[in-house]
């Protein structure tokens, strides 16, 4: 009996392990270079953008589905927001109404994805697919396919700093995370996710449960384009590129099921915190580029091991108690 608890307290905390190790390791390598303010405060900005979107992303990802416009939907509101400032002699007024616009178009296409996956019963892969296409033109378009700046006003430029993305992650992690474990939407979320077909004989609307996640995906893959063009002060139609990979390896890394149902939001931004880490990582130990892809390969299926071993303990416990009861 004493095994079986030690082995649940160590699959119950698999992620704070992970991360401890990973903190540990690097402090002893790099005493000096690693544990300074200066440092974290860097890791945690450079995974700020992947943080706010995935935490966004993973009402599609518990829905069994995917986005695979992430990157593209991210350049494109950079640019709707970078585009309305300068039109706008990059004024303050000019910043809250490119806000708002980069905000509505994250929305429309997250409408978009939704109402035509739960109306024409098209695969999520296959919308966002052809979307990242569209999302692509229309930034290609809007900027003439051309790199456009913009260093001011201050109000702009400040959205990218360290603290204030970083404080924007931890603000969008936590509302969504309330949204997810607190709410009746929440719930429902997992529930269709789990069994769309029980759950709407269970009475929860689907349709309307899967349009409103890619909705809020949309959403925070805005802001995500917001900061971004912040922090570069430029956008350009290729400004998210990577970041569909980035965002869906986060999910992963943190016990995101893809499949659906399975995965919370702190897992998620646990994943893009190992992220920033690992890359930090190996820049402070000089490790060669060439090298640094089969070192990131093997800390990521020890991570996404660890944590299946976690779900693998629950689900065994969960049986145990039904066959206790049985």
């Amino acid at each position: 009996m004493s095994g079986e608890k030690k082995t649940f307290s160590v699959s119950k905390y698999s992620k704070l392990i992970i991360l401890a190790v990973f903190i540990l390791a690097l402090s002893i390598l790099r005493p000096k270079a690693f544990l300074t303010v200066g440092n974290i405060s860097n890791v945690l900005w450079s995974v700020s953008v992947i943080g706010i979107m995935v935490s966004g992303t993973i009402y599609v990802f518990l829905l069994g589905g995917i986005d695979l416009s992430i990157e593209t939907l991210c350049g494109l509101t950079a640019v709707v927001i970078v585009e309305v400032v300068t039109h706008m002699g990059n004024s303050v007024g000019g910043v809250i109404v490119g806000i708002l616009a980069a905000l509505g178009v994250g929305a429309l296409a997250g409408l978009l994805h939704g109402f035509v996956i739960t109306k024409f019963k098209v695969p999520a892969f296959l919308v966002t697919f052809a979307t990242q296409s569209v999302f692509l033109g229309l930034s290609m378009i809007i900027t003439n396919n051309k790199i456009v700046s913009c260093t001011k006003p201050k109000l702009f430029t400040m959205i990218g700093s360290t603290w204030v993305s970083i404080i924007l992650m931890v603000i969008i992690a936590a509302f969504s995370w309330f949204l997810l474990s607190r709410t009746v939407f929440g719930r429902r979320t997992y529930a269709v996710g789990g069994n769309a077909t029980a759950a709407e004989i269970s009475g929860i609307n689907v349709a309307k449960n899967t349009i409103l996640c890619y909705v809020i995906s949309g959403l925070t893959t805005a802001i995500g384009g917001i900061v971004l063009a912040s922090m570069t002060q430029q956008a350009m139609a290729s400004t998210g590129s990577g970041y569909t990979n980035d965002v869906i390896t986060a999910g992963v890394i943190g016990g995101v099921s893809l499949l659906g149902g399975q995965g919370t939001v702190q897992g998620a931004i646990f994943g893009a915190v190992l992220m920033g880490l690992l890359n930090n990582g190996l820049n402070l130990m000089s490790v060669p580029s060439t090298q640094a892809g089969l070192v990131k390969g093997i800390v990521i299926i020890v991570a996404v091991a660890f944590d299946a071993m976690q779900h693998a303990d629950q689900s065994r416990k969960k049986v145990r108690k039904v066959v206790k009861k049985a």
